[in-house]
């Protein structure tokens, strides 16, 4: 694997050019065929389309999300309009205002990703761009392309330059995602965690966190302030949702970190997959040895009924999801989830993608990494950004997709590894689009309008 550097250092821009390549196909395939809003676009499109007509008072009430988006399209729909036709005219034509989330995860984006400090090949950042659950999304006007840039970047700035640009930039993240509060203490949390020195002593690493804390108040001051405008915004706004409020009604869903850590670990196993790891779960369910199975074994008894009593109790079932035939999930409900005795399969399924996702952090001491507190930081940021949610979103899972990515996966040594996940998520996208232009359908309540399958 010695020459793998030279061989890396051609082929990751390389990779970059046929990322661009393929969507340059799909963007003009859009173009083509996908010349109305796209589910929720009837609702974005629509919104930035008023803003364009500089009515800014005027807000849908069926939009969930902040207005970041839609202020993103007005500033570039505006900057277009200089060199060509008004500004209304620009906002009219959808694939102008879908090029926003395009030049945001093809082109700032890798720029972000590049610029995390401690960045030492753990992933090939055309990988990261690719991923499966964000990029269909760079060829729609959704707001998940621009919410994961400015998160990643409050965590890159934050870790590389001042916590004040970071501050800025989670700030500006909570215009396209209210969830992404939580990701903004999660990158407090990283922030605090470079500046502690490792110690195995769990007991004693916590005490000198605490302390870090203390010792570089000044520098959490822009998070804090985020956090108290984000509890205004609440009193204000008198919820967490801006509209549609009786269809996404804060529920107990903890079935959905089952859903998102099987995702995860299904798009990013080039970077984990190994004998070692599948030897260090059999370890970690039966014990090593008689003595520790004794241990072992009654532990992952106990974790798989808590798993089946979850399932059980805390799997809600939005009406949206049985309606919806235009998203995957509706099938992996109708023909997997919901089937007689599916819960019992499942249960060793959603067992080991907890422990694998655990374990990768864990296990990755390399470039950028976590400590156990950090772990544990970023487990609850996750729960806490998707549990609350009534709907079965994958889109909900970008964000912990994409910085679990971030903070695992091979040494330089081994990055063959990289370049499967980059082969192996760039077929995956290729299939999802297959299928989007490929199977088309109608609704009897819209003839004529032409359906497709997105996440």
């Amino acid at each position: 694997m010695t020459m793998w550097g030279p061989i890396e250092s051609i082929i990751q821009p390389v990779s970059y050019i046929v990322v661009n390549l393929i969507s340059s196909v799909i963007l003009e395939k859009v173009a083509t065929h996908v010349k109305g809003p796209f589910i929720d676009e009837i609702f974005h499109l629509r919104q930035c389309e008023t803003y364009c007509r500089y009515e800014f008072g005027v807000w849908d009430s069926k939009i969930t999300t902040p207005p970041g988006l839609y202020l993103l399209g007005f500033g570039f729909a505006k900057l277009l309009s200089v060199f060509s036709d008004p500004i209304e005219t620009v906002c009219e034509n959808h694939n102008i205002l879908r090029l926003v989330n395009l030049i945001g995860g093809e082109l700032v984006l890798p720029i972000v990703l590049l610029s995390l400090p401690s960045y030492k090949g753990q992933f090939w950042v055309t990988s990261l761009i690719s991923m499966p659950l964000l990029f269909p999304y760079y060829f729609l006007f959704y707001t998940d392309p621009w919410s994961l840039v400015l998160t990643i970047a409050c965590l890159s700035a934050s870790l590389r330059s001042s916590t004040i640009v970071g501050g800025l930039l989670g700030f500006a993240s909570l215009w396209f995602r209210q969830t992404n509060i939580i990701w903004i203490a999660f990158v407090a949390s990283v922030y605090i965690d470079k500046k502690v020195n490792p110690n195995k002593n769990v007991l004693i690493y916590a005490k000198d966190y605490v302390l870090a804390c203390f010792q570089h108040v000044g520098s959490l001051a822009p998070f804090v302030l985020n956090f108290v405008l984000f509890g205004i915004f609440l009193k204000v706004n008198g919820g967490i949702t801006f509209g549609d409020k009786e269809n996404h009604q804060i529920q107990l869903h903890l079935v959905q970190v089952f859903y998102c850590f099987v995702f995860i670990s299904i798009f990013t196993w080039p970077s984990w997959l190994s004998v070692e790891n599948l030897k260090r779960y059999v370890n970690f369910v039966l014990g090593r040895n008689l003595k520790r199975c004794m241990i072992h074994i009654p532990v992952s008894i106990v974790c798989c009924i808590i798993i089946k009593y979850i399932i059980a109790n805390f799997t809600v079932v939005h009406p949206f999801l049985l309606a919806d035939n235009r998203h995957y999930t509706f099938y992996i409900w109708k023909k997997i989830l919901s089937k007689q005795y599916t819960d019992l399969l499942a249960v060793p399924i959603y067992h080991f993608a907890t422990w694998n996702i655990v374990n990768s952090l864990v296990q990755n001491t390399k470039g950028l990494s976590m400590s156990p507190i950090t772990i544990v930081t970023f487990l609850v940021a996750t729960v806490l950004t998707i549990v609350p949610s009534p709907l079965f979103e994958p889109r909900y899972y970008i964000t912990p997709l994409v910085v679990f990515r971030l903070f695992t996966g091979p040494e330089r040594h081994h990055q063959l590894r990289n370049a499967v996940e980059f082969v192996y998520v760039s077929a995956v996208n290729s299939l999802f689009f297959y299928v989007f232009f490929g199977y088309e359908f109608t609704w009897a309540s819209e003839p004529g309008e032409i359906q497709r399958i997105i996440w």
